[in-house]
C-alpha cells in the first residue's frame, strides 16, 4: 500500500511517500543542474538547492491549502476547473522564487568569484 501515509490533514491527498518522491526528484534535478553549470562543490550546493526548493514549494502549496480551507472553498478560482484554481498552479513559486534568487545571489555567485563585489 504505497502512498497511503497522509502527510497532513490540511491537504488530505498529500502523502509522505509523495513528498519523499518529490524531494528525491527535486534534489536529483538540482544536482544535475549544479553539475552541468559547474557550481563550486556541486554535490553540496546542488543538494542544498534541491532541498531548499523542495521545502519552499511544499510550504507554499500547504499555505495555499490552509488559505482555501480557512475560506471554505475547494478551488481558488474557476479558470482551471478541477485543478484547484489558477493559484494552485503558482502557489509553490511564491516561496521558492525568492529563496532561489537569494541562494544564487549570496552563495553560488560569490563562490564562483562573480558578482559586482569582485570587479
Amino acid at each position: 500500500n504505497f502512498g497511503r501515509i497522509q502527510l497532513t490533514k490540511v491537504s488530505p491527498n498529500k502523502t509522505v511517500e509523495g513528498a519523499l518522491g518529490g524531494a528525491a526528484g527535486c534534489v536529483s534535478m538540482a544536482l544535475l543542474l549544479a553539475w552541468s553549470m559547474h557550481w563550486p562543490f556541486w554535490y553540496l550546493t546542488g543538494t542544498a538547492f534541491g532541498l531548499i526548493v523542495f521545502l519552499a514549494s511544499l510550504f507554499g502549496d500547504l499555505t495555499q491549502s490552509v488559505m482555501k480551507r480557512d475560506a471554505g472553498v475547494k478551488d481558488s478560482g474557476n479558470i482551471l476547473p478541477g485543478h484547484g484554481g489558477i493559484l494552485d498552479r503558482f502557489d509553490s513559486y511564491i516561496f521558492t522564487a525568492p529563496l532561489a534568487y537569494y541562494f544564487m545571489q549570496f552563495l553560488i555567485i560569490p563562490l564562483m568569484g562573480l558578482g559586482p563585489w569582485y570587479k
